[in-house]
């Protein structure tokens, strides 16, 4: 996988996120979530969707 800070505080936020949204139920399982996600290309792939549907 991924490794360095700036991977390492984005999954961090992510798990903080998806927390504070209730898509997780613990702290494990929102890093496991977001680490996922993040790594997948995922993450990106919706944020361009929003950013495409902001913009239209």
């Amino acid at each position: 996988g991924k490794s360095g800070a700036f991977h390492d505080i984005s999954i961090l936020n992510a798990a903080a996120a998806l927390m504070v949204a209730a898509r997780a139920k613990d702290l494990k399982g929102a890093l496991a979530l977001a680490q996922a996600s993040i790594d997948s290309g995922e993450a990106a792939n919706r944020l361009q969707r929003l950013v495409t549907v902001s913009n239209a």
